[in-house]
C-alpha cells in the first residue's frame, strides 16, 4: 500500500503546484483517484499526509523570520550516477521539487541507494526508499498518517 500512497501524494502535490489552488477541488481529485483504482483508505492516507506536511511547513515558516531558503540543485557524482536509471533519478528530483523530501532526505535516499549495491535503480526502488524514509521521519513520529503509510495490505486496513 505504501507505494500506492506515495503515488497519490506525488499526484496531489503536482496538482497543488500546477493549479495553485491547494486542495480546493478535493471532490474532483478524489473521483479521479478512485477512477484510477485507488482505494478510499489509500486516498485518505495520502490526503492526511499532505495536509499534515503542509501544517508542519506552515508552522516552520511562521517561526522563521527569513522564510525558506531556495531549493538547491544536486548533481550526482559519477560514482553515484552508476546506480540510478534516468527515471529513478528523475523521480527523486520530482519528490524533492514537490517538497515531499528535503535536502537531508534526498541525500539519505542517494546514500541508501548506493549502499544497496544495486545498479539501475528505477522509480519503484526510489519510491520504496522514500516511503521508508518518510515513515521513519522525526516529523511523523506519533502521527496517525504514519500508521496508514506503514500498512502493507492491499485493502488498506488500518491496524
Amino acid at each position: 500500500m505504501k507505494g500506492r500512497v506515495i503515488d497519490i501524494i506525488v499526484y496531489l502535490m503536482q496538482q497543488i503546484n500546477e493549479r495553485e489552488k491547494g486542495l480546493s477541488h478535493f471532490e474532483r481529485l478524489t473521483k479521479d483517484l478512485q477512477n484510477r483504482g485507488y482505494t478510499e483508505a489509500e486516498i485518505n492516507a495520502a490526503y492526511f499526509w499532505v495536509l499534515e506536511k503542509l501544517r508542519l511547513r506552515l508552522g516552520q515558516l511562521t517561526r522563521s523570520r527569513k522564510g525558506q531558503p531556495k531549493k538547491s540543485s544536486r548533481i550526482l557524482h559519477t560514482t553515484e550516477s552508476i546506480f540510478f536509471s534516468r527515471k529513478g533519478y528523475g523521480y527523486l528530483i520530482q519528490l524533492y521539487q514537490l517538497g515531499l523530501i528535503n535536502d537531508e532526505q534526498r541525500e539519505q535516499i542517494i546514500q541508501r541507494a548506493v549502499m544497496s549495491g544495486l545498479d539501475n535503480i528505477g522509480e519503484l526502488e526510489v519510491k520504496m526508499l522514500a516511503a521508508r524514509l518518510l515513515m521513519n521521519s522525526d516529523e511523523t513520529v506519533g502521527d496517525p498518517g504514519r500508521l496508514l503509510l506503514l500498512d502493507e495490505s492491499a485493502e488498506g486496513t488500518v491496524h
